[in-house]
């Protein structure tokens, strides 16, 4: 499966594409999409913890704390009856950018951690930007720029 950029486009914070995923049966009872963040957990028994995003009037409402180098899930799954769950369609990638009117999404991948790990270039260079250089400290050593 090959990643590649997707542009999702926003209006006002809210997510008004999505990416292509399988359509879910339309014989089933009823269809149930969602958009969700995700991240690396232990205390949780997939090892996953997600924050499913508000649905709007059209679309999603993208949450504030999404940024760039976050996995986000598009998923769809239909239901019987009952409540079940009958086939489900789930589309993972990781936000590369956010512009004033889009999302650029990179994906889809086979499962959540290779998202983590095809991101983790983006994520380590945001990292390494925070990071200030010893000799950007204005008229100190590093050792006279060090707070205790």
């Amino acid at each position: 499966m090959d990643a590649t950029e997707f542009v999702l486009l926003h209006a006002g914070g809210c997510l008004i594409e999505t990416p292509p995923t399988a359509a879910p049966d339309r014989h089933s009872q009823s269809v149930w999409r969602w958009v969700a963040t995700l991240w690396r957990d232990s205390d949780q028994a997939d090892g996953w913890k997600a924050l499913v995003w508000d649905q709007a009037d059209r679309g999603w409402w993208v949450p504030h704390a999404v940024m760039r180098g976050d996995v986000v899930e598009f998923g769809a799954c239909t239901l019987d009856h009952r409540g079940e769950v009958v086939t489900m369609s789930r589309w993972w990638g990781w936000v590369q950018r956010i512009t004033p009117y889009a999302i650029v999404v990179v994906g889809p991948f086979d499962h959540p951690m290779r998202a983590v790990e095809s991101a983790r270039p983006t994520v380590d260079e945001l990292r390494l930007m925070q990071l200030a250089s010893p000799c950007e400290v204005a008229g100190s050593s590093p050792v006279e720029s060090l707070e205790f």
